[in-house]
């Protein structure tokens, strides 16, 4: 297997960084600055980081008057979403549930609709968890806190990693699918050629994409 260098594209000016340099740029970015008017309406730099594959990542600027629920939708929309499952915030000692009344026995969970600037302040750290039984973790970071003017969009990627490049375990060509059964160390990557004669099922290929759900459940990729 072989992987891409760990670098972050910028959606405002589409330069490329590595995972350090980006939050920097991301405060001094010129075209972001020119889009970003006056105003008092506050907005979070949030990071977003797979907990076990910290080279996924994305950069976040969400308005505090948008809810813990946008951005779990948000997740589910670009990294998660396979099968509907439930999902959770931990928040210090708090769990914010996107069901919290499936299971009347947890009743000390809250639900996700709660907005941002009733939980976050600058410098906190929290998690985030989708899917209880093969689940994949986040962890978030409030990276500082801006005012400007209103805007329609209440969350916007400003940045996020670039694919990772992976190759094809039989001919070292570009690898498409991944199988998540037939290797216990590790999993294993196919081409599309290469794929057809897999002795798997197909139940157990699923394609690459970028994203710390990547061969897990039945996740195939972001929603368009």
């Amino acid at each position: 297997m072989k992987k891409a260098k760990e670098r972050v594209e910028c959606n405002y000016c589409g330069e490329i960084f590595g995972k350090i340099a980006i939050k920097k740029h991301l405060e001094n970015c010129k075209v972001r600055i020119e889009q970003n008017h006056p105003g008092e309406e506050v907005y979070y730099c949030i990071q977003v980081r797979g907990y076990y594959k910290k080279q996924y990542c994305m950069y976040l600027d969400v308005s505090a008057n948008t809810s813990l629920k946008d951005i779990d939708q948000f997740l589910r929309d670009r990294w998660m979403e396979c099968c509907g499952h439930l999902s959770m915030f931990r928040i210090g000692s708090e769990i914010y549930d996107s069901d919290p009344d499936l299971y009347p026995e947890f009743d000390r969970n809250k639900s996700m609709e709660v907005q941002l600037k009733d939980v976050l302040f600058e410098g906190l750290e929290f998690m985030y968890e989708y899917d209880f039984g093969s689940t994949t973790k986040l962890e978030l970071k409030v990276l500082s806190i801006s005012t400007g003017a209103g805007r329609n969009e209440k969350l916007i990627l400003m940045a996020r990693n670039l694919p990772f490049e992976f190759v094809c375990i039989k001919c070292g060509k570009p690898a498409t699918q991944v199988c998540i059964y037939c290797s216990d160390a590790g999993r294993v990557f196919y081409c599309d050629n290469c794929c057809e004669d897999f002795e798997c099922s197909e139940e157990m290929v699923l394609p690459v994409v970028n994203s710390p759900r990547m061969g897990i459940c039945g996740y195939c990729g972001e929603k368009k």
